[in-house]
Formats: C-alpha cells, structure tokens, sequence
C-alpha cells in the first residue's frame, strides 16, 4: 500500500518544544523552528507485526517512539486545512525505532533507518477520531508510555496542508505524525506492545543480530 515514501517529523511536540526553548536561541539551533521539521524513514525501515528486529552489537537499548501513520490516497500540494483529510486513505499504528540522541540537529540516517526500525500495523479506514485517542505502549507486558496526539504543536490536518505548501506529498506516501519527546526505550530481549482504540494493534521482539 505504500508506494512512496515515507516522512516523518520531530520536534512537533508541544511540551517539548516548551522544554527545549532555552537550546532554540543557541547554537546550532539560533531559533525555534518554524516550519514542519521532516526526515525520511528509508523503505528497508519496514517491518510488520509479530517481527523480530534485530539489534546489532554496537547497540543494546533503543529508544521506541510509537506514533501514527496517515497513507497519502491522494496528492496534497498547497491543499487547505480544511481538505487535508480528504488526501487521507488510511491510517494504522507505527513504532518509530532510533537510536537514542540529544540533539535535532541534522541527524544522522544510521540513527533512524536501520533495518527494521519502522514496524507498522495494519493499515485501517482513516477516522479523524482516533486523532484524539491515547497510543498506549508496554514493554514486556508492562505499561510504559501513554500520550495523545492532542499534544501535538502541529494537528495532523494542519501539517499536511504546511508540509504541502513546499513540497508534494505524493499518493502512497505514508506521513508519521509526530514523536512524544519522552518515548520509552527498550533493548535485546524486550517485547513491544503498541495499541490504539480504533487501530490494529502492533508488536515487536528485539533480539541480536544471529541469534535464531
């Protein structure tokens, strides 16, 4: 179903764009940012459901942001808030995998793009009520990590229409919405729970790289 690619966003979080005010007004920052801060998970990111993701050896713990994935049925090019869900065919949970990091600035692609670093659940109708609903993540059975998409500085409606007032967001592009600024981290040996109401929900298994 994704047949483009697939963007995601940082520092669309509004606590903690309020935490990180004081870094904005130095360097390398100088200022906050004031357009849709984007990066590209590359197509070998995707895993499904029920997947082991291999950890290699330089890297035992990761930090496991779970977020939501809007699937482009339509082009968005300089579309208005008020008709960027008519640009969205589906929607399903994501959990987006990196390497734990400090700083925004320029970040790397080893950080974000290893394999399997973006497992996706299921893809369902798109309902612009599950935009409201609360993203629940478990570590080993154990509740961890909760938050909404209502804390996102930019809604999801209002960020398609300002990432497509400078760029084309293609039919079968897949927009990932956000990241919570206090997302879990987890490591060999964990398994992941993701669940959201109205979503297929998602897991994942992370052992090291070899082990069967």
């Amino acid at each position: 179903m994704i047949a483009g690619n697939i963007y995601g966003v940082v520092l669309n979080d509004r606590p903690q764009l309020a935490q990180m005010a004081g870094d904005f007004a130095m360097p390398p920052y100088k200022a906050p940012p004031e357009a849709p801060v984007l990066y590209i998970k590359t197509r070998n990111c995707l895993a499904s459901s029920d997947s082991d993701i291999v950890l290699d050896a330089d890297l035992s713990r990761v930090e496991i942001a779970a977020t939501l994935g809007l699937l482009l049925g339509r082009a968005a090019t300089k579309i208005a808030r008020a008709d960027a869900f008519d640009c969205v065919a589906g929607a399903c949970l994501a959990l987006d995998i990196s390497e734990p990091e400090s700083s925004y600035y320029r970040p790397t692609v080893r950080q974000r793009c290893r394999d399997g670093f973006l497992p996706l659940g299921q893809f369902g109708a798109f309902d612009p009520e599950i935009l409201n609903a609360s993203i629940g993540t478990a570590v080993n059975s154990t509740a961890t990590h909760a938050w909404s998409p209502e804390r996102l500085a930019r809604d999801a409606a209002t960020l398609i229409a300002d990432i497509s007032s400078f760029m084309t967001l293609a039919a079968g592009d897949l927009l990932l919405i956000g990241l919570p600024h206090d997302a879990p981290r987890a490591g060999l040996g964990d398994t992941v729970h993701v669940a959201c109401a109205g979503l297929s929900p998602l897991a994942v298994r992370f052992r090291p790289a070899g082990a069967a």
